[in-house]
């Protein structure tokens, strides 16, 4: 592992935080108008995705590697960083997609 018990945490951070620093910089006043439907997908997809990744570390169905993690784990199982993971990846794509949809929204004339 090249960053010890960091290793996910600063591989996750390292290509996320870049990602989500120019959706705010590109549509920040966008995402600020969407921020309770950011935050509501958010809860609810981050939730299910850690909750089902839960489910299968607890049931032996895939493991992370001990030597790549910080060593806190949430319900005993889920890594803090894997979780990190769902909700990083949830709020990238929330955000994208209302990026996205604001673009082919139908423009107001003058």
């Amino acid at each position: 592992m090249p960053f010890g018990k960091y290793s996910y945490l600063l591989i996750l951070l390292g290509w996320s935080l870049p990602v989500l620093a120019v959706q705010w910089i590109v549509a920040w006043r966008m995402l600020w108008q969407a921020r309770r439907l950011i935050l509501a997908t958010l809860l609810i997809c981050g939730t299910y995705l850690s909750l089902a990744d839960h489910f299968a570390i607890a049931r032996g169905i895939w493991q992370i590697q001990e030597a790549g993690i910080i060593g806190w784990r949430l319900q005993g199982h889920l890594p803090l960083e894997e979780a990190m993971f769902f909700y990083l990846t949830v709020l990238m794509s929330a955000q994208g997609f209302v990026m996205i949809s604001g673009h082919f929204a139908p423009k107001e004339k003058p």
